[in-house]
């Protein structure tokens, strides 16, 4: 199957507009949801490879194949309606499934949030941590906002939240060199997945106690939020080490305002592990709590200093003075140099 994507021999008809595509995606992500892949003993002999990571393969391989030949019949903006509508579908085949077997650990995950989540972190997470590919980011960056919506179902007006969050964030942008470059596309796209995935989670952090009292959906709210913030941050970083130029692609105004989206989910992120208590009696919330520390430490560590903050906290020019200063004075006292 990968061979044959990867040539595409799997030709799409003109006159099919991808539907038999979107259906043969459905299909492969349904059966990742199948616990049996996960079992050593159900995934010997498969060329040293496990059946769920041949499976992701084979999905990255459908969707590139897809989309390639998508780009070369129609025009981008019939390949963005395409990942649109093909998220739509996998969302909607993968809510509303129940609970897992009486033993199984989602045996109380009675709506059926957490295989939606499950499917969100799988869903081209090969792809994004062993190479970079646009469309691939984008059916990871559609699914990931779609299934964040679908989960937290209750927000009203969700797209006017993050519609104002954005204009506020990019108010300093310029627009008119936006139209037709594709790192400020790129830079779009990654700013709409951190918007999403921080209006998700102050949603979450606002309704803590209604959620904490629904483990499962609370695990599954914040694995689809952070699997936005971490989408928007790769495209965002991605763009960035591709470029071939000397020239930055990011102007500052563009910069601060990526820092200060990931600085705000960091913080909320920090806020959100402070309601996971009783821990070791309750393992969704275990699972949540140790979830949220490593993204938090993801960002933190991937965002680096936002330049708003190198442009207030500049070093000021010393004196002899404060070179000859006593060597027993305070050591927290803040001077010129410090």
């Amino acid at each position: 199957w990968m061979a044959l994507f990867h040539r595409n021999l799997i030709q799409i008809r003109s006159d099919d507009d991808g539907n038999s595509t979107m259906d043969a995606l459905v299909a492969f992500t349904r059966v990742g949801l199948d616990p049996h892949l996960y079992s050593a003993k159900d995934c010997a002999n498969t060329c040293g490879e496990p059946l769920h990571a041949m499976i992701q393969k084979s999905t990255l391989a459908l969707v590139r194949s897809a989309t390639s030949q998508m780009n070369k019949q129609f025009d981008g903006s019939h390949v963005e309606q395409w990942l649109k509508q093909a998220a739509n579908r996998v969302v909607d085949a993968c809510s509303d499934l129940g609970a897992g077997d009486e033993d199984a650990a989602d045996s109380d995950d009675a709506d059926g949030h957490l295989p939606l989540a499950m499917t969100v972190k799988r869903m081209c997470s090969c792809e994004l941590n062993n190479g970079f590919s646009l469309e691939i980011a984008l059916m990871k960056l559609n699914f990931a906002t779609q299934a964040l919506q679908k989960c937290l179902g209750e927000i009203s007006d969700w797209e006017g939240n993050v519609r104002e969050r954005t204009n506020f964030l990019c108010k300093d942008w310029d627009k008119d060199n936006a139209n037709g470059n594709p790192a400020k596309q790129a830079l779009q796209n990654a700013m709409h997945a951190l918007v999403t995935a921080e209006v998700g989670f102050l949603w979450i952090d606002e309704e803590s106690e209604s959620f904490v009292g629904n483990h499962p959906h609370f695990l599954a709210a914040v694995s689809i939020a952070g699997e936005c913030a971490l989408v928007g941050a790769c495209i965002y970083w991605c763009t960035q080490s591709c470029n071939e130029t000397e020239e930055p692609i990011y102007t500052t105004e563009e910069k601060d305002a990526v820092h200060e989206c990931m600085s705000n989910i960091e913080d909320l992120c920090d806020g959100i592990k402070k309601e996971c208590r009783a821990v070791i009696a309750y393992p969704h919330l275990r699972r949540t709590k140790e979830y949220l520390t490593r993204l938090s430490k993801s960002l933190g560590g991937t965002k680096g200093k936002s330049s708003l903050d190198k442009r207030q906290k500049r070093r000021e020019q010393g004196s002899l003075d404060s070179y000859f200063r006593p060597s027993m004075s305070d050591p927290f006292t803040e001077t010129q140099d410090s």
